[in-house]
């Protein structure tokens, strides 16, 4: 009777050591890459993550939450996933990334009618005030490019209702982003313009510092699969625009 415990108990170990230990998944609102519809969360990378889950019969629930409680959680906790992230140098010290999933322009809005004024009076744009999201790319790659990042925001539909009411000057986010935001925030599209564009750089999937090496393995071997055999564009092509499919996707001849 001894001998048939331990045996069971020995399987049991063995079971759980080839489960992958669950994920606290997080994205943030920010249409049409991840956003709360009604009850569920929704947005390409909410369907790119379950396709994946999907494929690695994972079930591990996704919550959109805002971008800073999700930022501090990735840097404290092991088994965070964050739906979608700009990769730095900085970042890379504490979360590993898979991916890239798609690509995003960090581009300066105005009011509009407001640069052609600029253009006129020979304004250096550099020392307008501007705002974007806290802890975002769209606010320290411009401020390290010399703009003046006087004010950030907890998000984007923020950002857009201070830019109208006349807070600041420039809102850089990026280019899929400030529709909905501007919505959300009461105001159409067209109250506001491009100023110009800065960089387009790559988002991506990533994960805290502690999360098992299999299970980033598992979920990059998965988007790679998706980005062969053709779903991983099916997918990207329903939510984003042609310009952001990452350079490793094939295209159809």
């Amino acid at each position: 009777m001894n001998l048939i415990r331990l045996a069971c108990a020995l399987c049991l170990l063995l079971a759980g050591a080839g489960q992958a230990a669950p994920l606290k998944i997080y994205g943030m609102e920010s249409k049409p890459v991840s956003f709360q519809n009604g009850a569920r969360p929704d947005g390409f990378a909410v369907e790119l993550a379950l396709a994946i889950q999907d494929r690695l019969g994972q079930h591990d629930p996704i919550e959109i939450v805002p971008w800073a409680r999700a930022n501090t959680l990735a840097v404290a906790e092991p088994g965070v996933m964050l739906l979608s992230i700009v990769r730095t140098a900085e970042r890379e010290r504490s979360m590993r990334f898979v991916g890239p999933i798609f690509s995003t322009r960090v581009t300066a809005f105005a009011r509009k009618g407001a640069p052609a004024e600029w253009q006129r009076q020979n304004v250096d744009p550099r020392t307008l005030r501007a705002g974007g999201r806290r802890g975002s790319i769209f606010v320290s790659l411009p401020r390290a490019q010399g703009y003046n990042l006087s004010d950030e925001t907890n998000t984007s539909a923020t950002a857009a209702r201070m830019l109208m009411n006349h807070r600041f000057d420039l809102w850089f986010d990026g280019e899929e982003l400030y529709v909905d935001a501007l919505r959300q925030s009461g105001y159409p599209a067209g109250e506001v313009e491009v100023a110009f564009r800065l960089d387009q750089i790559d988002v991506h999937f990533a994960f805290s510092g502690g999360t098992p090496a299999a299970t980033i393995n598992a979920w990059d071997g998965a988007l790679r699969d998706m980005k062969r055999d053709g779903s991983f564009l099916k997918l990207h092509q329903k939510w984003m625009k042609p310009h952001q499919v990452p350079a490793d996707v094939p295209l159809p001849h």
